[in-house]
């Protein structure tokens, strides 16, 4: 992406989780959780930086809209990572061994 100076633009939301599996486990599996936390990740931005590409980290919903036109108006490429809450959920979702026509858009 570096090399060839791609306009590649890369949004990494990062709840220090593996997020999909969590909700699973708190929805579907009376919340027994199991090696979902990822408070040990890399320092993103500093990765980045290692192969030449620009970045930053936001942490508020009031950063995102001045942080998005910073990114989408660099040229090559350009991580953002957002931090987000861990407790997030996503919607809409499959529940584990259910079709795709039976997604669920927010548990009641």
């Amino acid at each position: 992406v570096k090399r060839k100076q791609l306009p590649l633009k890369i949004v990494l939301l990062d709840n220090q989780r593996l997020g999909m599996v969590r909700q699973w486990q708190q929805l579907f599996f009376q919340e027994r959780y199991s090696e979902t936390t990822l408070t040990d990740n890399p320092d993103f931005l500093m990765l980045a930086s290692a192969f030449g590409i620009p970045g930053q980290h936001i942490t508020r919903k009031d950063q995102v809209e001045a942080a998005l036109d910073t990114m989408l108006n660099s040229d090559g490429p350009y991580l953002l990572h957002v931090s987000i809450d861990e407790l997030e959920n996503v919607w809409p979702l499959v529940p584990p061994g259910a079709s795709n026509s039976e997604m669920l858009e927010k548990l009641s």
